[in-house]
């Protein structure tokens, strides 16, 4: 069985709305047919830059395409984390560190929203990486 495609949240959101206008103006429900319609319809109007180049590569249509056969969710937000060496930071106010899973860095809400944020603390500590902990835990699984 095929998994859902993870697609950028700007698309995701894009995709959803435009499948919905698609479907019930154009009356299209294949993948080929509706990506043709939507963007026939991109041509029509303004996009956001990012959108439009990332719709514009041919890999990236025949995700759109997978996404429409298989489903799609958003990707998730970054969560991003301090790294140094084989630990993580697991508190951001005191700033520890222990050789622990990704995971447990997020359980202890010790992940940034921001990367800006833990690139500051980096930078005042003079030490440690800024790391995807999305991208940590998959790479740790």
């Amino acid at each position: 069985m095929n998994e859902k495609v993870k697609l950028p949240k700007i698309i995701f959101d894009w995709l959803d709305n435009e499948i919905k206008q698609a479907t019930m103006r154009l009356n299209v429900a294949q993948p080929f047919t509706t990506i043709a319609a939507i963007l026939n319809e991109m041509n029509k109007k303004t996009f956001d830059s990012d959108l439009f180049w990332w719709i514009n590569l041919p890999a990236n249509q025949w995700k759109l395409i997978d996404a429409l056969r298989y489903g799609y969710e958003p990707e998730p937000e970054p969560r991003w984390g301090i790294k140094a060496g084989n630990c993580y930071m697991i508190d951001s106010c005191l700033w520890r560190f222990a050789n622990v899973t990704p995971e447990l860095v997020i359980d202890c809400e010790a992940d940034f929203d921001e990367k800006y944020e833990a690139d500051e603390i980096v930078r005042l500590l003079g030490f440690g990486e800024v790391v995807d902990l999305n991208k940590e835990v998959e790479a740790y699984d």
